[in-house]
């Protein structure tokens, strides 16, 4: 069981309540599970949608978050998801991720370290492998109707005191078929790819009945 809740703000009321970037609503998220602290594993993730008008940002979690104290009920909605929503075979998905590559760094002797520095991939091609690739890893694999959709690489610049960052944004939608179901569901619950403590790797499913 999982706990899916949403809150709905216009551009004012999140204007308002200082959620200007990615580091606010980041911020926003740990503020749902205040039992928890930074420190503490993550065991939620979010995803946020804007449009011109308002902010929707999402949160699936193992444990019921909290609504904040200045989030009157018309913003806030919340539900339980079954375990049995996740058995399914075949869903429809869309998914917001940061894709990125690893390449290896070597010291000034030559030898290989043991972290690598991430590019972002933002070449058509190359973000279709990389998600089919993905899928392979995580226990899904994408079926050909409708055609697997790459959205344009999106830039979201993070501001935090004195720190700048860049991190690349790209939505994939379509259909995708179970083939690992353990594999799966952690991958459902737990996000897909990197930077996910800011908003990306949801997977938004509905079942394909």
């Amino acid at each position: 069981m999982s706990f899916l809740a949403q809150i709905t703000l216009n551009r004012a009321e999140a204007a308002r309540q200082c959620l200007h970037g990615l580091y606010e609503w980041h911020d926003l998220s740990w503020k749902l599970f205040p039992d928890k602290s930074k420190e503490d594993k993550r065991d939620f993730i979010t995803r946020l949608d804007t449009d011109e008008h308002e902010f929707k940002f999402t949160v699936l979690s193992a444990n019921k978050p909290k609504k904040p104290s200045w989030c009157i009920s018309e913003y806030w909605k919340e539900r339980v998801v079954p375990e049995s929503f996740y058995q399914k075979d075949r869903y429809f998905f869309k998914v917001f991720t940061n894709p990125t590559k690893t390449l290896s760094r070597r010291d000034p002797k030559g030898n290989k370290k043991n972290h690598g520095s991430h590019y972002a991939i933002i070449k058509p091609e190359e973000l279709r492998i990389w998600f089919l690739h993905k899928g392979e890893q995580h226990g899904f694999r994408i079926l050909d109707e409708p055609e697997l959709e790459i959205s344009p690489p999106v830039f979201h610049k993070l501001y935090r005191k004195s720190d700048e960052g860049l991190l690349v944004g790209v939505e994939f939608k379509g259909c995708l078929e179970v083939t690992n179901k353990t594999e799966f569901i952690k991958v459902a619950c737990e996000g897909l790819g990197r930077a996910r403590g800011f908003g990306f790797g949801m997977i938004v499913l509905k079942p394909i009945l």
